[in-house]
């Protein structure tokens, strides 16, 4: 393994990404430092978490031909990093960062997020990461307790090992809660950390998560929510299987509409191979507020300000308009951020035909609209600060 340098950074996360095109590899690197497949060996393909509806879900070329890297950071954080740093840093292009939501949900069903890089010809980079204990990041070890605290932490060793407040800030792009209550604790304790924020289907507690996906239940079948209630109630391993079959059909109504066609998130809501984590911190538990994330919310007295005084430019929430998490309790957020008079303003964008997945349910608009709103804050011109 490769050892931490005087700066106190792993080597291993300098290959990733940013640091890929000037330093060799290493042993703990899942793939060379830069791969690139050319465009003629794959003209089109099929991309986890990909979907045009008006290519048939087939990914472009340039989607298998973008420079990539991966590895493990401090040994226990897969990341993954896609682009071309110094063309990156020509074009003055910020990356963009994904916080999946979770916990026990692996960045897969992001992965179209990739794509922003190949359309402008790696000239931004797109980072994404597993959060520990799914994916191909480690388990939690000996004297390691999943909860906030964990996941925090991490976030905060991604953020340092691929120096993003040093390079000047990232697009942040969060899923969920969960996602979105990493992604603002973040952007509020580290000044230039987030230049945007982008919060997909947000709560401001997971109470309000909870309330909301437990009202959603009422407009599934009765068996699947009766399955579903059953098991959370002494999660019995007995009832497991129904339990699963009644969260596909609940994902299928309201996390994402996709299904399997491009999506890949059809067996992610609920894995097996997550149940430590969520057990610990959700109490295994969707519908009841449960866990040690029972009372958890995200701050909302003078949030705008404070992301305001630590660089955030703009944030926008969107929502799809199947989502189980209401209008109004996305627009809470929304209404939290705004009661500041300055920057950032907080756009609000609810896309029809989609789910809480509206980057699967709807990628055409949402990658595109993401695109449009990063290159907008990044122009010093003048104005469109706005979304």
């Amino acid at each position: 393994r490769a050892t931490a340098d005087d700066d106190g950074r792993d080597d291993d996360a300098r290959r990733v990404g940013r640091r890929a095109a000037t330093m060799g590899a290493s042993a703990t690197v899942a793939a060379l430092a830069v791969t690139a497949t050319p465009a003629s060996a794959r003209a089109v393909g099929t991309m986890c978490g990909y979907f045009d509806e008006f290519s048939a879900g087939l990914a472009p070329a340039y989607a298998f031909s973008t420079p990539w890297s991966e590895g493990l950071v401090a040994d226990a954080t897969w990341v993954r990093g896609v682009g071309d740093y110094k063309k990156a840093k020509k074009e003055a292009n910020a990356p963009v960062l994904a916080v999946s939501d979770g916990p026990g949900v692996s960045h897969a069903y992001m992965s179209a997020l990739e794509t922003l890089s190949g359309e402008v010809g790696g000239a931004r980079e797109i980072f994404l990461y597993d959060q520990r204990g799914c994916g191909k990041s480690k388990s939690a070890t000996d004297g390691e307790v999943y909860d906030l605290d964990l996941y925090l932490n991490e976030l905060r060793t991604v953020v340092r090992e691929l120096r993003l407040v040093e390079e000047g800030g990232a697009h942040v792009l969060a899923h969920g809660y969960w996602g979105a209550r990493l992604a603002t604790a973040m952007a509020l304790e580290r000044p230039n950390f987030a230049k945007t924020l982008t919060l997909v289907s947000p709560t401001a507690s997971r109470a309000t998560e909870v309330r909301d996906w437990r009202r959603a239940l009422d407009d599934i079948s009765p068996e699947s929510r009766n399955a579903i209630l059953a098991y959370e109630a002494d999660l019995d391993d007995s009832k497991r299987d129904a339990y699963d079959a009644g969260m596909r059909e609940f994902s299928s109504r309201f996390v994402s509409t996709r299904g399997a066609a491009g999506a890949c998130f059809d067996v992610a809501l609920a894995p097996r191979t997550s149940d430590a984590q969520r057990l610990a911190i959700t109490g295994g538990r969707y519908f009841t507020a449960s866990g040690s994330l029972a009372s958890d919310s995200i701050q909302l007295d003078d949030l705008g300000s404070r992301l305001g005084a630590n660089g955030v430019r703009a944030v926008r929430v969107v929502r799809g308009a199947n989502d189980a998490v209401s209008e109004s309790s996305a627009k809470e957020i929304v209404n939290a951020i705004n009661a500041n008079d300055g920057e950032p303003f907080c756009a609000y964008d609810e896309v029809s035909n989609a789910g809480s997945c509206v980057f699967l349910d709807r990628g055409d608009y949402f990658y595109e609209s993401l695109n449009v709103c990063v290159e907008l804050a990044e122009d010093e011109s003048g104005g469109a600060r706005r979304l």
